[in-house]
């Protein structure tokens, strides 16, 4: 099982967030946290995933 986030949210500004959607290349309202790990990623849109690639991996290994 992933490792679970931490009780204290992830704070980022509007230039980290802009930079983190072009670079998963999403909208910038379509980042959100993995629920297994809490790294950003595409959270919320079309064909987006609930979990990272890491935590897909791990979850499918079992």
């Amino acid at each position: 099982m992933p490792l679970q986030r931490s009780v204290k949210p992830t704070l980022i500004t509007s230039v980290e967030r802009a930079a983190a959607s072009a670079a998963l290349g999403c909208s910038p309202w379509e980042l959100g946290l993995c629920a297994g790990c809490g790294q950003l990623m595409r959270r919320h849109g079309r064909y987006a995933a609930m979990y990272c690639a890491v935590c897909r991996v791990e979850l499918n290994g079992r």
